[in-house]
């Protein structure tokens, strides 16, 4: 195992440098299986820190949020006894023992919905239903004991094989907990991954009111005031507006990447430790070749490195660096909410591009439905999924505005083919041969009409 900062860096002594980890976020293969790891187990002393019941930890793809729930659940899982040997070494291990002492200690519901992208409302829904069920399954013992009465050994059952009715796969989640302080006599933590991308899912394919309403009283049946949760932990791309999936719940704070504190550099990777990946590979020298493509993201007032790329360019030398994040997605909906925005959208990202910044009122409670044609909220979609950065804050008559930038390299490279595409897409039509035709006449006036026609179509 090698760890940032590395505690054994004696046993690959005379080894290849340790395998980066890409695309795995099994947390205790990761570390049995000895990838580099850059160690983030103080995100456990941070949750158990907090005051709060239920934390949720938006940051944007591919930073780092499946492996470090997977690490939360590996810790606290009283039904894994075997991970304690994961921590040794690592920092919450030195922590104390009164972070310690929570470990294996709970038990542990654990649900990632990031693989919940449908398109359509019936398939969202049965996707829904087998991870609930897979979670299930995972507890079945709760049947072996005396632990549920009849009913809800019945109910129990139809939830596991996908059988139950709409109202009762709402109510799962509040009952799974229940169910599970009373059989072990300790309350549950509960972690949900990319709670948001069904969200997304229905936002774009038009099932956005079915999916917000369902997952308004799923979590608030498992989160609101309910006295078997100890922890709940979420992760996600956004806060969706809280009037649409949070209302009520007291119990919540969220740790987003405008906040400072002690989540900041918990996901992503600070310079540091970049540094040591880049020394622990023999890529000293690529640090600033490094920093100009992957660096720039400001997560509260630390700096971070998007971790996904950083292990790409680690793993593909000698390459030249390349876009290895913007990659991951097709990228569609950030096209097409740029080219919805209209002129004042088009004058933003030409100030973005030509490195002045621009400024918006950031929306931290996102109103998906309201998104198309807001350039505030297409603006703060766009800094919350990691495709700007802030740089600062200006004060106007009680407002604040946030001053925004393109992160680095590899994201401009994105903005560069989202203008290529517009670009095609406006020169190929009848307006370009036209005006052509004019100016090869001789007709002024003819083409300007044709170049003012361009003009509009580019701008609309």
């Amino acid at each position: 195992m090698n760890t940032i900062p590395n505690q054994r860096s004696e046993l690959h002594a005379g080894k290849p440098p340790p395998k980066p980890p890409i695309g795995l976020s099994d947390f205790p293969r990761l570390i049995r299986e000895e990838y580099a790891y850059v160690d983030k187990s103080l995100l456990i002393q941070s949750v158990l820190d907090s005051p709060a019941q239920v934390l949720l930890l938006p940051r944007p793809r591919r930073f780092g949020k499946t492996l470090n729930l997977s690490m939360l659940r590996a810790f606290f899982d009283r039904d894994r006894p075997e991970n304690a040997e994961l921590f040794r070494g690592l920092a919450i291990e030195r922590s104390g023992g009164q972070y310690m002492a929570h470990r294996g200690r709970y038990p542990v519901v654990f649900l990632t919905l990031k693989d919940v992208k449908t398109r359509n409302w019936e398939d969202c829904l049965g996707h829904l239903r087998q991870v609930i069920s897979e979670e299930f399954k995972r507890h079945e013992m709760l049947l072996e004991g005396e632990f549920l009465d009849t009913q809800e050994q019945k109910l129990f059952r139809k939830v596991r094989a996908c059988e139950c009715a709409g109202h009762e796969l709402e109510n799962s989640l509040r009952n799974l907990l229940t169910w599970l302080e009373r059989a072990t006599g300790e309350r549950v933590i509960l972690l949900i991954d990319e709670y948001d991308t069904p969200i997304h899912a229905g936002y774009q394919s038009g099932f956005y009111e079915e999916i917000i309403s369902f997952m308004r009283n799923w979590l608030s049946g498992a989160l609101k005031d309910h006295t078997s949760l100890e922890k709940g932990v979420l992760t996600g791309i956004l806060r969706v507006a809280r009037e649409s999936i949070f209302s009520g719940l007291n119990n919540l704070v969220v740790a987003g990447i405008l906040k400072t504190g002690p989540f900041a550099d918990k996901f992503g990777f600070t310079e540091p430790e970049v540094a040591r990946l880049l020394a622990d590979a023999g890529l000293s020298d690529s640090l600033p070749e490094a920093r100009e493509w992957y660096n720039g993201y400001l997560f509260g007032e630390t700096v971070i490195y998007n971790p996904w790329s950083i292990l790409n360019f680690i793993h593909e030398q000698p390459a030249p660096p390349a876009a290895h994040w913007v990659n991951t997605s097709s990228n569609d909906l950030v096209r097409e909410l740029l080219e919805s925005g209209g002129e004042e959208v088009r004058e933003d990202l030409e100030a973005l591009l030509t490195g002045e910044g621009m400024k918006c009122r950031v929306m931290e409670d996102l109103p998906l439905r309201d998104l198309r044609g807001d350039p505030d909220a297409i603006w703060s979609l766009l800094l919350f999924s990691g495709y700007l950065k802030p740089v600062g804050t200006r004060t106007r008559k009680l407002e604040v505005f946030h001053e925004l930038a393109i992160p680095n390299l590899e994201v401009e490279v994105l903005y560069g083919r989202i203008i290529r595409h517009w670009l095609t897409r406006h020169i190929r039509s009848r307006y370009l041969d036209d005006m052509l035709d004019a100016l090869v006449a001789g007709e002024v006036p003819e083409f300007a009409k044709h170049l003012q026609t361009l003009v509009l179509n580019m701008l609309s």
